[in-house]
């Protein structure tokens, strides 16, 4: 188990898609900003709608245009650990990000990303001696970094 972070691509939304769904009804773009399929429509064919979905653009039958995975569980309680020592330094990641090494469903709406950008600034100046945890600390900052350029890209949420 652990932790992963997710932009979904705008490739749908922009019209980029290579061919159109085949039934555009059922295609939806949920609070994550990934695209979605309504499958319990009746009528709904999830054989051609997943096919669909498996070849629509470069970025997989999810979209997924930036894709992290952050730690398991022991690494991301480790990363919290050291991140809190600096609280009001890191309320969005603390908070929203690191606060359990499993959570799902959730996401960063376009508001707390740009607070978690400045964050990221923080995190850059947090070291620890023991190369271990430097090592996870300046993972995490590039990680973070690159979820948060793409979001604001394509002005989508990071989901986890």
């Amino acid at each position: 188990m652990g932790l992963g972070a997710i932009v979904y691509c705008d490739c749908y939304e922009k019209g980029r898609v290579r061919v159109p769904p085949p039934q555009p009804e059922l295609v939806y773009v949920d609070a994550t900003g990934r695209r979605s399929l309504r499958w319990e429509v009746p009528g709904a064919d999830q054989h051609r709608l997943y096919d669909w979905m498996k070849a629509a653009c470069d970025h997989g039958p999810m979209g997924e245009l930036v894709s992290h995975r952050l730690g398991n569980v022991a690494l991301i309680g480790v990363l919290r650990e050291r991140l809190s020592r600096r609280p009001d330094a890191f309320p969005v990641i603390l908070t929203k990000v690191v606060y359990d090494g499993t959570h799902c469903g959730d996401h960063l709406d376009l508001d707390q990303i740009g607070s978690l950008a400045a964050e990221i600034e923080s995190l850059r100046t947090i070291h620890c001696e023991e190369e271990s945890i430097e090592k996870l600390l300046r993972q995490l900052e590039r990680q973070m970094f690159e979820l948060v350029d793409a979001a604001k890209r394509v002005g989508k949420p990071i989901a986890f």
